[in-house]
């Protein structure tokens, strides 16, 4: 079994650059397929909107040096149409700036609509939710990951895509602007006088290097602080997730003391690394706003000696200016956008780990598995199956029995953990173990459990998963299990976990059963909540709804006994769960002999003669 915790902290130290590639291969198929079409035009029309959006600052930029030389000539001609002339570039800018904003949310809902909808259906489908909580390989909490991982791993994406071409592009054109305006710096008089070309040029490029450095050295450890706190969060809110979840427990126990101090406890490790990050941002804000006050006066200061030499112009100045600040800018985009790339790196992070997870699932075969087989004689057979659990320790060992169509199969005794790891071995969902499972072909398994949870919505979707039944079929199959006064409920959206009653709720999982016509049915303490007559009149009328489904019953609930035809009592010796030897399989005895002793049956699959129910 690999180890979990060495593979996490592997991928935590693996390098920024190859989470960002690893996401850009989970989430690139956007652009690919019947999405295609979609992705394509509102990433073009994005393009586009900020192409025409630098321009149009390009064009604000010569409108400065135009006024501004209008003023200093004192042209009140120039003056006035360079004001009548600005409000139409405004209102570009602003169509411009609708259209950028328009196509970034649209592009952002739907490329997240993509990736959620990708990861939900790995996870739910083959009920690998199940699958990877058995696996060992499970991150902390999935669901948080695919509810919120996945929007703060998508959205600032299209920013960033919208920030560095907007960047590129403002970089080179006003780069051309301070080259063009800025000139050439002299220093010095004479044969000594050293002439510095570009000098606007150099000393933007120098600037933003500096503190392009400074941020990437000082805030190398955000991404990872960042990702821990998200971590904290996750946690938090699963504790009080589970108070609410087990509320009433809580409450009848009075464990409510114990439950603030987890909560206080969790709370204190997410204040802690809150104060990590905090610390690392507080060294960061020192560049930040340090650079932030320095900019808007470093191109005045490199500007001042050509100006008051007479070498430029007042509108050259405050035109050099401004195209100095948005090099900046476009050459400080990381300084700008660090705390949200680190942001995004560790949202990107935990949904790659998802997926990685999830892929081995369905990559990773145990050593010692079960080997499930169609049955060439429509029985159910287990063949000396022996369950262990993902740290190979045996849960119940040498099972084995064969059951004809229409049998009922009474396993009683001390069950433990190994009656949940049978049932989901027959169920297909438990992978450890040694032996053979024989089903019948195309055999539909369905789990009757001793609570089924219920959705938030209708008791139609709990009953009908595919919402294809009439009605009619439903209402009547609520009937024969004593909930007719929920028949007129169908489509009432409820919390139908608090409001039905355990007992009601365990009518509803046999009116399930039922009505997904299973070929072999597990009941889990199905009718603990029942009266042990009214428990078996419910078996009896699913059975005779399927007379030949294939029951296994597991527990002593009520009816249980009554109603079935083979018998197995499990047994713990050393921890492990076993059919002793005089257990292997045998009938019931008829209603006339009761209490009559039976012959044992001998050998594994022994079937007794049935008799009905």
């Amino acid at each position: 079994m690999p180890n979990t915790a060495d593979t996490r902290d592997a991928e935590r130290r693996s390098s920024d650059w190859q989470v960002a590639l690893r996401f850009a291969q989970l989430t690139g198929g956007f652009w690919r397929g019947g999405s295609a079409g979609r992705a394509w035009f509102w990433t073009v029309s994005l393009a586009a909107g900020i192409i025409l959006g630098v321009f149009a600052n390009v064009t604000i930029n010569r409108w400065n040096g135009w006024f501004f030389d209008a003023l200093e000539t004192r042209d009140a001609d120039s003056a006035l149409i360079a004001m009548a002339v600005f409000p139409v570039l405004v209102l570009i800018a602003a169509g411009l700036g609708v259209v950028i904003l328009v196509s970034r949310e649209t592009f952002q809902v739907f490329w997240r609509e993509w990736v959620t909808a990708k990861l939900a259906d790995r996870w739910i489908g083959q009920r690998r939710f199940y699958r990877l909580s058995l696996s060992g390989y499970e991150p902390a909490h999935p669901e948080y990951r695919i509810a919120d991982d996945v929007r703060w791993a998508t959205e600032p994406v299209v920013d960033f895509a919208i920030g560095l071409l907007s960047a590129i592009i403002t970089a080179i054109t006003f780069i051309g602007i301070l080259w063009s305006i800025g000139g050439s710096l002299r220093v010095g008089q004479g044969a000594q006088a050293v002439v510095i070309p570009a000098y606007m040029v150099l000393a933007a490029i120098a600037y933003a290097v500096i503190v392009s450095l400074l941020i990437t050295i000082v805030g190398r450890r955000l991404p990872r602080l960042i990702a821990a706190r998200n971590e904290g969060e996750a946690r938090l809110r699963f504790a009080l997730m589970r108070i609410r979840d087990h509320g009433e427990t809580i409450a009848l126990a009075r464990t409510e003391a114990g439950e603030r101090r987890a909560v206080s406890a969790t709370y204190g490790g997410l204040v802690e690394r809150w104060r990590a990050m905090i610390r690392q941002r507080g060294r960061l804000t020192w560049i930040t706003n340090g650079s932030g006050a320095l900019v808007p006066v470093v191109p005045l200061l490199l500007a001042a000696p050509k100006y008051l030499s007479g070498e430029m112009s007042l509108g050259g100045v405050v035109q050099v200016a401004a195209a100095f600040i948005a090099v900046q800018n476009a050459f400080n985009w990381l300084l700008d956008n660090f705390m949200r790339i680190a942001e995004w790196l560790a949202a990107a992070r935990r949904v790659n780990e998802l997926a990685d997870a999830l892929a081995k699932v369905d990559g990773d075969a145990p050593r010692d598995h079960l080997t499930v087989m169609p049955s060439p004689d429509e029985r159910l057979r287990l063949d000396a199956v022996t369950l262990i659990d993902r740290d190979g320790r045996t849960l119940a060992a040498d099972i084995g029995f064969s059951l004809p169509p229409g049998a009922v199969l009474h396993l009683s005794g001390e069950l433990g953990l190994g009656k949940a790891a049978l049932i989901q071995a027959i169920a297909g969902l438990w992978p450890w173990g040694r032996g053979e499972i024989a089903l019948p072909d195309q055999a539909l398994v369905c789990v009757v459990p001793h609570q089924l949870h219920l959705t938030e919505g209708s008791l139609r979707a709990v009953l009908d998963t595919d919402l294809t039944l009439p009605t009619e079929r439903l209402t009547e199959a609520l009937r024969r299990y004593g909930l007719s006064g929920l028949a007129g409920r169908l489509d009432e959206p409820c919390d139908w976990d608090k409001e039905l009653a355990l007992g009601d709720r365990q009518r509803l999982a046999l009116a399930r059963a039922e009505l997904a016509r299973p070929d072999i049915l597990l009941l889990d303490e199905a009718t603990s909540a029942l009266e042990p007559e009214v428990a078996l009149e419910l078996i009896e009328r699913l059975r005779d709804d399927r007379p030949d489904a294939i029951v296994l019953a597991f527990g002593q609930s009520a009816g249980f006994g009554e109603a079935a035809t083979h018998r197995v009592v499990m047994k713990r010796a050393g921890g492990v769960v076993r059919i002793s030897s005089s257990d292997q399989l045998r009938p019931c005895p008829p209603p006339d002999a009761a209490d009559e002793t039976r012959p044992i049956l001998s050998g594994v699959g022994a079937i007794a003669p049935e008799r009905p129910v």
